[in-house]
């Protein structure tokens, strides 16, 4: 087993980062937009990626080859995944880089974490090659190549700190112009359309979004209002989507709002089912009892540490009193919680 030090934990968390970097918007003016300079944390990565390409590319594509390179064992975020994913050609037999080719690399890429990145990658050339034949095994490679790189610059994006000579909102239109330039980069328009437009569009309804949230001159139902017809106006797949999204926080807020009106746990589950189901409303009370429970233990460890503070003890005695009680009332975890709560 390779070394899996720092470079894993930047690799493994650059594929996370994309996520809070947000994605691709169509902006104007972009002239004098470029991307930052690559971070050192990141060369390493970009490298593996060249040597990964290259020894692919002088490969005689055999997937005979790829399988003798290849780790034993599948890592354990792949098993019981169906990985048999067609990738399509068009009527020439060229690779249609499209959102399947996506998916099939992010399925792929999820093992982040318990494979060194080069593992995977070998992994991903492999199962394309048992599938395309040239012209397409190239363009998998080359796509593969420029996808990994993407991410790269999209978490190296993510490491920048904002200007503070500009708003929030300023701040977030800069970062979308310097994105529309690395997908420039990347991606022809027709690739960048079919990976990131539903993305894109969610990302413009966010913004918008913000916009209307910081507009100090309407009120709030005026924001309500402009906001609720912001998101009647997204697409039915992408609503859908953020509106189930959406729901746990909702039932969440609902939940605390019926337990300060009065509402009985019976009334709380009762709600919770309707909206997520039996299963779910019975984990939830569940775990509402846990921390009923958990509440009540704390409550009781303060009422107690407050006591031994009154006594008048000295600083060294008052010390033991409070580790004997953390002992004997938590577990080496749950004191751990508890100093962190009170900061101890």
């Amino acid at each position: 087993m390779r070394n899996k030090n720092n470079k894993l934990l930047i690799i493994s968390s650059l594929f996370v980062a994309v996520a809070a970097v947000g994605l691709y918007l169509q902006v104007e003016q972009m002239d004098e937009v470029e991307k930052p300079i690559m971070a050192d944390q990141f060369q390493s990565v970009l490298k593996t990626n060249e040597v990964a390409f290259q020894q692919a590319s002088s490969m005689a594509y055999g997937i005979q080859t790829f399988n003798e390179k290849l780790p034993v064992n599948l890592p354990v975020s792949l098993e019981g995944i169906d990985l048999n994913i067609e990738l399509p050609l068009d009527d020439d037999g060229n690779l249609v880089v499209g959102m399947i080719l996506k998916d099939f690399f992010e399925i792929y890429l999820s093992a982040m974490g318990e494979e060194e990145l080069d593992d995977i990658l070998l992994r991903i050339q492999a199962a394309m090659t048992q599938q395309l034949t040239s012209p397409a095994l190239e363009q998998g490679f080359d796509a593969l190549k420029r996808f990994i790189d993407y991410k790269v610059e999209l978490a190296n994006l993510e490491q920048q700190p904002s200007n503070p000579d500009l708003t929030e909102l300023e701040n977030i239109r800069q970062q979308k112009a310097v994105l529309a330039v690395i997908q420039q980069e990347y991606f022809s328009p027709s690739e960048s359309d079919a990976f990131f437009a539903a993305e894109a569009e969610y990302d413009e309804f966010m913004l918008e979004h913000l916009t209307i949230q910081q507009n100090e001159s309407l009120t709030t139902a005026e924001k309500q209002k402009q906001i609720q017809a912001l998101a009647n106006a997204l697409p039915d797949d992408i609503r859908e989507g953020r509106e189930a999204a959406m729901k746990p926080a909702k039932v969440y807020q609902k939940a605390i709002e019926l337990k300060a009106s009065g509402g009985t746990a019976e009334d709380i589950y009762q709600m919770r089912s309707q909206t997520l189901g039996d299963e779910a409303a019975s984990a939830l009370a569940q775990l509402d009892q846990e921390r009923d429970v958990w509440d009540q233990r704390l409550l009781a460890f303060n009422n107690q540490y407050q006591a031994i503070q009154a006594a008048g003890m000295s600083s060294e005695d008052a010390d033991g009193e409070v580790q004997a009680l953390l002992e004997r009332d938590f577990s080496r975890v749950e004191v751990i919680r508890v100093k962190a709560i009170n900061g101890l």
